[in-house]
């Protein structure tokens, strides 16, 4: 395996609408894949902090003159933790992208059955971590601003080297212009006649900030039905249990993930902390860490509401005139 993602087999019609059925298998699916993830990505964090405790106690064994500094089972002993804290994370960004991919197509198939719009076979994709998008299937994703669009294409003529201009010409608008583009999930190259064009970027990072915008970039969440208005709109004919049980489940996500602003802020002060900024920091530091298991937790619960609420906008779809 390469290790790079890879473009799946071509459709013979991916703008074709998904059943309810086949909506339902592949969530089923996700719910399946997510879990061994997660458990996967649990033994390595478990693995990784019991060789931990073992560097620790060799270094305060070395600290008291036991040993030799260059014992080779105690640099043995180093290398197998750098190895597998590098493999613990590797697999807790893994987890957390894969269930986000799982919250977001349980969201769209949500706002699908809710609202009554078909849910293509290309948008249950969209948010796929190891796989490239054909250019057929990138349709589905939001598309970008046209302000956005101008702006960048403004960016890179004016940043580009000019004839006779040495080195370092505008490197810092082109810096800027590349930035934004990567935030806003796109690419710039150059077309046939050497203008500066800018096209959606397929790979799956790209995918993911075209789709959730700030909420991945500055909270690492796909974008989740807010209330006061979408949320809202999903819910009004739900039973209170089934309401009840998506609200909570979305305000606890919120949260954790509003824990990541903290910690930056608790993590740019300089100052000494106090005791009360140790203990926040810690709280903090837990609810964030739950952040991928609480999202798997609202995922699990659209899921669940998914055939309910698909034959409540059935019924009342019947009792219009």
């Amino acid at each position: 395996m390469s290790g790079h993602p890879s473009f799946p087999t071509p459709r013979s019609d991916p703008a074709k609408a998904m059943t309810a059925p086949e909506i339902d298998e592949a969530l089923s699916a996700l719910a399946r894949c997510s879990a061994v993830l997660l458990k996967e990505s649990e033994a390595e964090q478990q693995r990784m902090e019991e060789l931990n405790e073992l560097s620790e106690t060799s270094i305060e064994q070395r600290a008291e003159g036991q040993g030799s500094p260059y014992d080779a089972e105690s640099e043995l002993l180093s290398v197998r933790l750098r190895l597998a804290i590098r493999c613990a994370k590797a697999h807790r960004d893994a987890a957390h992208e894969f269930v986000c991919w799982w919250v977001d197509a349980a969201v769209t198939a949500w706002k699908s059955a809710v609202h009554g719009t078909p849910m293509p076979h290309s948008r249950l994709g969209a948010a796929a971590p190891d796989t490239l998008m054909l250019d057929d299937d990138l349709a589905v994703l939001p598309g970008v601003d046209e302000q956005t669009r101008k702006l960048l294409e403004l960016g890179s003529f004016l940043g580009a080297p000019q004839p006779g201009t040495g080195p370092g010409h505008d490197d810092d608008l082109a810096a800027m212009t590349t930035d934004l583009a990567a935030r806003s999930g796109l690419s710039i190259r150059q077309n046939g006649t050497g203008a500066a064009e800018v096209v959606e970027d397929g790979f799956p990072e790209a995918r993911r900030r075209r789709l959730w915008g700030d909420c991945w970039l500055e909270l690492g969440i796909p974008a989740l039905p807010g209330p006061g208005g979408e949320l809202d709109a999903l819910l009004v004919h739900a039973p209170s249990e089934t309401a009840d049980r998506l609200l909570q489940a979305s305000r606890v996500v919120v949260s954790a993930a509003m824990a990541r602003l903290r910690l930056s802020e608790l993590e740019d002060n300089e100052a000494p902390w106090t005791p009360a900024e140790v203990d926040e920091y810690d709280q903090l530091s837990s609810q964030h860490d739950r952040l991928t298991h609480l999202l798997a937790d609202y995922a699990q619960a659209v899921t669940e509401s998914l055939p309910e609420m698909r034959s409540l906008a059935a019924s009342l779809t019947d009792r219009r005139p």
